[in-house]
């Protein structure tokens, strides 16, 4: 995006280098590992306040042999100066770049040891960082699992002594979530290498002072959300070359190809802590996309625009009045993206009634993905295990987790509308048990079912329903199941072996059960079989066996019961348990001696 920059003058009495022409020189000024010795003076360049890059001094101590693995130094120093020697290694400035005699070494990228009294630091060399170039742009693999995050940290031996090491932590500036739900999510957060810390958002803009395109020193930030709710890391540019970008100098949390809203930062000021100082930052505008993320830098493009998830939550109370509606975008990641879904979902709910008094939501809403519309429907009430806007955020959470995970294509997620209704009362409902005035029945009739509920009040609530018996049912044992949606959900998952493609996939996520709907489903005893997503009730025994062979143990399951008709009532009750009748079926609808 902009060709041409400029290096700040040297405050070591270095001479100032004019780099207008950066692509046409970049060889030129970078200086090769092979002089790079102990004893050897530079400076750093990153921002300590506001939008101003500032020089700092730095003495090379050693060269840290394969410290990232093979072929993979890192370069030992220490820190100096006045700001810098009081900061100590600074969260956030990751990436800052490194010269000596004016020439690029690389990117001020580790820490040494805890608690210590001198800034000891590692410098990842730009020629590592350079050759992410070279890996080909393509978008993630289909069926992408989520990833552990690829950090290199553990202890090395210098000069006789154990020093701990591992990436600067990258702060992770939060703005519009509540205190008590960051909680939550902070310790997935750290284990991803993230310093959490409270921010600001300074909207679809940005901060008005932040700069308006990234240079080398300057902060740049990775966009995971934006909008209402805010979630962004913070780094240092190590590197521009036209519109090619390098920053941070390790991982940002190690997902290879992405796709993440790259933005200049703002840097209100920096906290000095002997625990670990860092940078207190605010976004500015999206000026690119973030595309890799791997172990020696991130890479990005300059002038790119990174599609988002657009989330709408509209929420309301019983009565209509206290009406609310939270809008944000989410980047889009199979590992990371439920968990930031999920916490901006239940941030937004978690402040519209004390739940600790008892209340529930009642939840509809839909995921527009690859040309279809995705249910999502659910009613939640007060738990002594859950919280309703946890319970509500998590089948959001696990809807695009089975989207992300599935086998057969990457999904292309459009947006995210979801409505939750408020309600005072807490509603829950345990099933009690189940019996009916027959024992005998004859295939096809209807018979007379009852249901006990048991109210979190101890409350007794009794359903009276008549159930058609299967038409075709065998004669013999019967079992009429009465469960709650999440507990039939279990039976069916265990017995399932997949889906046979994507379509499959999306319909019967797009028909979700309801947790206040009480479920009845029928179990013969007669054998059946599961191929993918579906369960085939009353196979014959030959039909099991010729299915049942090594070409189709991947994809079927014999089943010693055979699912069959399912029927359902609402109950407006958040519904739990299970309860089971045992019926025979007989010509007569009586046991013939």
């Amino acid at each position: 995006m902009f060709k041409h920059i400029f290096l700040l003058a040297s405050t070591l009495g270095l001479a100032s280098m004019s780099l207008t022409s950066l692509s046409a020189q970049a060889k030129e000024t970078l200086m090769p590992q092979s002089q790079i010795h102990r004893g050897m003076k530079g400076e750093c360049r990153t921002v300590f306040q506001g939008n101003t890059i500032e020089p700092f001094p730095f003495e090379i101590l050693g060269n840290m042999k394969g410290m990232l693995g093979p072929g993979l130094d890192v370069y030992l120093a220490q820190l100096a100066g006045p700001k810098a020697g009081y900061t100590g290694v600074v969260a956030g400035m990751s990436g800052s770049p490194c010269y000596i005699d004016g020439k690029l070494i690389g990117a001020l990228s580790y820490r040494f040891g805890s608690f210590t009294k001198e800034p000891i630091a590692g410098i990842t060399p730009i020629q590592d960082m350079l050759k992410i170039f070279d890996i080909p742009e393509r978008q993630a693999l289909p069926a992408q699992q989520p990833k552990m995050p690829l950090q290199a940290a553990g202890t090395v031996q210098f000069q006789g002594r154990s020093l701990n090491f591992g990436p600067i932590a990258t702060p992770i500036a939060i703005s519009g979530i509540s205190p008590q739900v960051l909680s939550e999510y902070q310790p997935q957060l750290e284990k991803l290498g993230f310093h959490t810390v409270m921010g600001s958002s300074g909207g679809n803009q940005g901060h008005p002072e932040a700069p308006d395109h990234l240079e080398m020193g300057g902060a740049i930030a990775g966009q995971m959300v934006r909008g209402d709710i805010s979630v962004s890391g913070t780094g240092t540019v190590s590197y521009v070359d036209g519109d090619k970008v390098l920053a941070f100098g390790h991982p940002f949390f190690g997902a290879g190809h992405v796709q993440i809203p790259m933005a200049t930062a703002y840097i209100h000021h920096i906290l000095v802590s002997a625990m670990g100082s860092y940078k207190m930052a605010e976004d500015g505008r999206e000026v690119g996309t973030i595309t890799q993320d791997r172990l020696t830098a991130i890479a990005g493009y300059n002038g790119q625009h990174t599609r988002m998830i657009p989330v709408t939550v509209n929420i309301r109370d019983q009565a209509g009045v206290d009406l609310k509606q939270v809008n944000f975008e989410v980047f889009q990641d199979p590992g990371y993206t439920p968990m930031l879904m999920a916490m901006g979902i239940q941030n937004s709910l978690s402040d519209r009634l004390q739940f600790n008094l008892g209340g529930n939501i009642k939840a509809e809403g839909a995921i527009d993905v690859d040309g279809e519309t995705l249910h999502v429907q659910g009613f939640y009430s007060t738990t002594p295990t859950g919280s309703p806007p946890q319970l509500a955020a998590q089948t959001v959470a696990r809807t695009l987790n089975r989207l992300w995970t599935n086998p057969f294509q990457s999904p292309d997620i459009r947006k995210i509308t979801l409505n939750y209704q408020f309600a005072p009362a807490t509603r829950i409902a345990m099933i009690d048990s189940i019996w009916s005035d027959r024992k005998e029945v004859r295939p096809g009739e209807s018979i007379p079912v009852h249901v006990r509920l048991k109210t979190y009040r101890n409350e007794t609530i009794v359903r009276h329903l008549r159930v058609q018996v299967p038409s075709d049912a065998d004669y013999g044992s019967m079992t009429l199941l009465a469960s709650d949606a999440s507990a039939l959900n279990q039976i069916e998952n265990g017995v399932k072996t997949g889906y046979a493609n994507y379509k499959a996939l999306l319909k019967d996520l797009s028909e979700p059960r309801e947790s206040e709907r009480l479920y009845l489903k029928w179990i013969a005893e007669s054998p059946g079989i599961s191929i993918d997503s579906q369960v085939y009730a009353k196979m014959p025994p030959s039909v099991v066996a010729q299915l049942d062979n090594a070409e189709n143990m991947t994809s079927t399951i014999p089943l010693m019961r055979s699912p069959g008709t399912e029927y359902s009532v609402p109950v407006d009750y958040d519904l739990q348990g299970q309860q089971a009748l045992r019926v025979y079926v007989t010509p007569h609808g009586r046991v013939m001696n």
